[in-house]
């Protein structure tokens, strides 16, 4: 990564990257955090035909393929380990040792929850998109896949995709997304239950 770029502060909420995983970078041309941010949201853009075609093929949104092929369509133009799970310790997220198994569990959930409606259709989502937070899997864009996820999953069931507190002005939002998903890390889903629709 370009030393401005490692030099710039990071949002709340926002992941650093460990040398390694910034020497992924691929597009030369980023050289700020506005830069890196434009080059992901077009990638971004881009995976949505990814996703449409394999929701088209009946591909299992709740699983260990749909997620890293999610991810490396969102990102696999911007860092050369997009799709792959995190080699590295974080503050937040389980040990690099754990992601696999911890996601076995929770798709072997989400199945359980769909087969026996343990929880409305919308709670299901909201629950598989803060374990994949929780989790954190990759090196970075996990909130961004996570919902995603969350939305494709509610899509492949018939559902209504989350609004991600599109009601909320641009600057509260942010906040409020993050505020939500450390209050359900804390065992209260209230929050993010009301910020999904909000």
């Amino acid at each position: 990564m370009r030393a401005s770029l490692e030099e710039e502060s990071l949002e709340d909420g926002q992941t650093p990257l460990d040398p390694d995983e910034a020497a992924g970078l691929l597009p030369r041309w980023v050289s700020s955090r506005a830069d890196l941010n434009a080059a992901e949201n077009a990638n971004i853009q881009s995976s949505y035909g990814w996703a449409s075609a394999e929701l088209a093929r009946g591909a299992s949104v709740a699983s260990d393929g749909f997620l890293r092929g999610l991810h490396a369509a969102m990102f696999g133009q911007v860092w050369a380990w997009a799709g792959r799970y995190r080699a590295t310790e974080r503050n937040i997220g389980v040990a690099p040792h754990q992601i696999t198994t911890q996601l076995h569990h929770l798709f072997a959930d989400t199945a359980t929850w769909r087969e026996f409606d343990s929880y409305t259709l919308e709670e299901q989502a909201m629950r598989l998109h803060h374990r994949l937070t929780w989790i954190h899997p990759f090196p970075n864009g996990n909130g961004r896949v996570s919902r995603l996820m969350a939305d494709y999953y509610l899509e492949q069931q018939g559902g209504v995709r989350f609004t991600w507190g599109a009601g909320l002005p641009t600057s509260l939002a942010r906040p409020a997304y993050l505020g939500a998903i450390r209050a359900a890390d804390a065992g209260h889903l209230l929050e993010l239950q009301r910020f999904v629709r909000q």
